[in-house]
């Protein structure tokens, strides 16, 4: 009788573990930190293309560091305010350029659109972007 009960326990534990679902690991659902290609349309530079890295900011977990953002160098950041799947930039001054805009993050966490504005103090360029995670 104690065979017959640990053989349906086994079965069973092996059936309960064959039913989980499979993750797919290339897929991140849950951050957009990483490295990223960008692709970027800009009405003043035309089309530019460069990385940048996106990390959450320790003290904050809704504000993103951009860094790189619109080709301004490493080490050089903007801070982005994540909202579900929305990224805002508001008046973020780096290196005398003024961004404002918006970004919408795919629902697999794989690609960015943006547009924005970026002001060198000579009137608003107006850019688009996509990011592509790496």
């Amino acid at each position: 009788m104690k065979r017959i009960i640990f053989v349906l326990i086994a079965i069973t534990a092996i059936f309960l573990s064959s039913c989980q679902k499979d993750e797919d690991p290339t897929i991140n659902t849950t951050s957009i930190d990483g490295s990223w290609k960008c692709v970027e349309n800009s009405g003043i530079y035309g089309t530019q293309n460069y990385y940048v890295d996106i990390s959450t900011d320790a003290a904050n977990s809704n504000k993103k560091i951009i860094d790189n953002f619109f080709g301004l160098g490493l080490g050089t950041i903007v801070m982005a305010t994540q909202s579900g799947q929305a990224l805002t930039i508001s008046n973020a001054v780096q290196l005398g350029h003024t961004f404002n805009g918006n970004g919408t993050i795919s629902s697999n966490n794989n690609s960015i659109s943006w547009t924005y504005t970026v002001d060198e103090g000579n009137g608003p360029d107006n850019v688009t972007a996509t990011y592509t995670k790496m």
